[in-house]
């Protein structure tokens, strides 16, 4: 087993499985979001904390992660974590999909020790206007208002990370 670990044979097959994994992955994503518009959409809401939010100003400021997200989905606890901690450095906005009324989406963010800023979406209007279909959905918003970065299902922190530095 060994010897098969050092040879140059086993490397290239690693390397070319691992490229057409990504590739798969890259072409699955692109496919989820080929109906997302290059502009955001105004986002003119209020938070679950009674704070007005116009992703317009926000972005002014530095780029803007939004998040959209369900209590019910299983992924999104596993992007929520990340999502929290990016929250530290970063503007983020979420937005709740269907996961009930404000004191449902309350309970929620406590129980699980979620702490990002929540527009709560019980209908899904918002959601359709975005283009959403799936969560979780990962939009970068950089200064000029332009959706730079789009990611459905799971994003790395240093991944999310590196496509805010790029729409600085």
């Amino acid at each position: 087993m060994l010897k098969r670990l050092k040879t140059k044979q086993f490397w290239k097959i690693v390397a070319r499985d691992g490229l057409l994994l990504i590739a798969i992955f890259y072409s699955f994503n692109l496919y989820q979001t080929r109906n997302i518009a290059d502009i955001a959409p105004a986002l003119n809401a209020q938070l679950i904390s009674g704070e007005p939010v116009d992703l317009r100003k926000m972005v002014k400021q530095t780029p803007v992660l939004i998040y959209f997200w369900g209590s019910w989905c299983p992924i999104c606890s596993y992007t929520s974590t990340t999502v929290t901690e990016l929250s530290k450095e970063y503007q983020v906005l979420t937005i709740a999909l269907s996961s009930g009324s404000k004191q449902d989406v309350l309970s929620y963010l406590q129980e699980n020790n979620y702490h990002f800023p929540v527009i709560n979406d019980p209908d899904g209007i918002i959601s359709n206007k975005w283009g959403v279909f799936a969560t979780p959905s990962i939009f970068i918003i950089n200064s000029n208002g332009e959706i730079s970065s789009v990611t459905v299902g799971v994003g790395s922190a240093w991944g999310l990370r590196f496509r805010l530095w790029l729409a600085s």
